[in-house]
């Protein structure tokens, strides 16, 4: 803008090329500002839609992909946990436990000073009937905590420790592993010179300490020995793992079922985010009559899509027409006039009372043919993608159009500026002649009075 526009003719024509200009320019901004608006209110709803579905997707991979689960439970946690995989048979078991496995540890003589050397050569190690493991022990390591430190490092399946009793430092050197066949074994090699102290850690000059032993438990009558206090080939599908020693004729109860909960709490999260993705095509598509207002995505083909698919989904048969439940409706999965979902429970319990087995496989062929018809709406590429992608290229072209507003009212500001700066100048020429014949005739005027 011109600062010095309006000086010839004394009118604000700046104001008046920013009142024409704004006039020009408004109303167009408005109806883009409203476009605009109007697309990204339909981009978000198909957000929002894309995000529900994500959610349902989830929630339909875990049932299509649910499994007859396992419960398992100990009458005494305490002295017995357990724990089932899928193929654990269900029933009940009572264990009594005699015996804990444990690992067998030795321990060497007194020393008065850990870190006195005690000669050098080799330390043989075995566990059990192993391979035996070399340890080489010279200057830099020939102290009882460097001994100790190098048996530690060397993987033989032995841990080593010092333990100070009040009169003195032992080493004492334990199995890694729980059991009676776990027995460590120590052999000193070396010249009989250098070797001095050293021969003191052979096995024949250790002490047991602890016994290495087997576990011992009676399941259901029959005695059972393991290695370790972790079995988990005892029952097929299942892991005990002792931690105490029962009393005689008090047995441990443990008890292993179906997990329907599982099965409960999938389909749960199935109604909840079906109902999720309802609601939300509900609102996006909802009109108000009193306002005559309808929302972003009023009367969109595309949820009206989402909608069908599901509901049609939903309906899908199994594939066995024999099967003692033929849809999700006899588990009692039912739907409202608006389309939402909820889950009957004492129908679900009974269903699963009569056949476990067929509800689980009804619920993966249902889940997964349901997941495959959403998938077609979430994936890249997928329908709610393509038509947000189109909506988003309008987007573009709004901002062109915004662009090419731009410069036109530029163009029309400087085209008003030059028209209004030459009338201005115009003007400035008239009124200066109109001021001179003002003068001129003013000076006649003077001339003629004084003649007369």
């Amino acid at each position: 803008m011109i600062s010095s526009l309006g000086i010839g003719s004394g009118l604000d024509l700046n104001a008046l090329v920013d009142q024409l200009v704004a006039a020009e320019r408004e109303p167009k901004v408005q109806r883009l500002d409203r476009r605009e608006a109007d697309l990204q209110a339909r981009i978000s709803g198909f957000g929002a839609a894309r995000g529900g579905l994500s959610g349902l997707e989830t929630a339909l991979d875990k049932l299509s992909t649910l499994q007859q689960g396992r419960t398992a439970s100990s009458s005494d946690d305490g002295r017995l946990e357990v724990s089932a995989s899928d193929g654990a048979a269900t029933g009940s078991y009572r264990i009594e436990v005699s015996q804990l496995a444990a690992a067998q540890s030795l321990a060497s003589g007194r020393f008065a000073d850990a870190d006195a050397p005690l000669g050098t050569g080799t330390l043989s190690l075995q566990v059990g009937d192993g391979t035996p493991v070399a340890i080489g022990i010279d200057q830099e390591n020939n102290s009882l905590r460097g001994i100790r430190e190098a048996i530690n490092a060397a993987d033989a399946g032995v841990q080593a420790s010092i333990v100070n009793d009040g009169e003195g430092a032992r080493l004492v050197l334990s199995a890694a592993q729980t059991g009676a066949d776990q027995t460590v074994s120590v052999t000193v090699s070396g010249d009989e010179a250098a070797v001095g102290d050293l021969a003191r850690l052979a096995s024949e000059s250790l002490t047991e300490t602890v016994a290495g032993r087997d576990a011992e438990l009676v399941l259901n009558g029959l005695p059972v020995t393991s290695p370790s206090n972790s079995l988990d080939q005892t029952l097929e599908g299942m892991t005990l793992q002792l931690k105490g020693t029962t009393e005689p004729g008090a047995p441990i109860t443990v008890t292993v079922g179906e997990d329907r909960a599982a099965v409960r709490s999938a389909l749960n999260e199935f109604v909840k985010a079906y109902n999720g993705v309802i609601d939300t095509v509900r609102d996006l598509t909802r009109y108000n009559p009193e306002t005559q207002e309808g929302a972003a995505l009023v009367g969109d083909s595309t949820l009206r899509s989402v909608q069908g698919r599901l509901a049609q989904g939903l309906q899908s048969p199994g594939s066995d027409p024999e099967a003692a439940f033929t849809n999700l409706v006899n588990l009692g999965v039912n739907s409202d006039r608006n389309g939402r979902l909820s889950l009957d429970s004492a129908a679900l319990d009974q269903a699963m009372d009569q056949d476990f087995s067929g509800v689980i496989g009804l619920v993966n062929e249902v889940s997964a043919g349901l997941r495959d018809s959403v998938k077609g709406f979430t994936e890249p590429g997928g329908l709610l993608e393509s038509r947000t992608e189109g909506l988003q290229t309008r987007m573009q072209g709004i901002d062109r159009q915004r662009e090419a507003l731009d410069l036109r009212i530029e163009r029309l500001e400087a085209r008003l500026v030059r028209q209004f700066g030459a009338m201005d100048a115009l003007v400035g020429q008239l009124q200066g002649t109109s001021q001179f014949l003002d003068q001129q005739l003013g000076a006649m005027n003077a001339t003629l009075d004084r003649g007369r």
